[in-house]
């Protein structure tokens, strides 16, 4: 898997951008890779960009690392995690469903956009809030 991981200084969030398969391995390989970003710019704020992204997995698998983001990826509960995906290559009912096993689980917020515009509205919003 080739992947591609950077900070955004203007908008204070961790960008990674994994290209191949979607596999329980890959995600565990980026979000790591992420989380070592995030340590060093102090940033809870991660967009995970798979638009260059093919969905492999069966979709038990999908629910199996998501279901505890903790446990598998080491995200934590205080991170706010955005997903951007291409409906064309990632199916909407996928993501929909991976947003809900999230959702309904104590994990790390996560949500799923199709677009960066409603990313970093998201993340302006959460900012926000704080």
């Amino acid at each position: 898997m080739e992947l591609v991981v950077f900070y955004d200084n203007k908008n204070h969030i961790v960008v990674a951008v994994p290209k191949g398969s979607v596999t329980s391995e890959n995600v565990k390989a980026t979000a790591e890779k992420a989380l070592e970003f995030s340590k060093q710019h102090d940033c809870k704020f991660f967009l995970f960009d798979i638009r260059s992204c093919r969905e492999a997995q069966p979709l038990i698998e999908g629910y199996h690392t998501m279901q505890d983001m903790r446990k598998t990826t080491g995200l934590e509960m205080h991170h706010k995690c955005a997903i951007l995906y291409d409906p064309s290559t990632y199916s909407e009912q996928r993501a929909q469903f991976i947003e809900d096993v999230v959702a309904n689980r104590p994990n790390p917020h996560l949500k799923v956009f199709k677009t960066l515009e409603a990313v970093h509205e998201w993340i302006k919003e959460l900012k926000s809030e704080n």
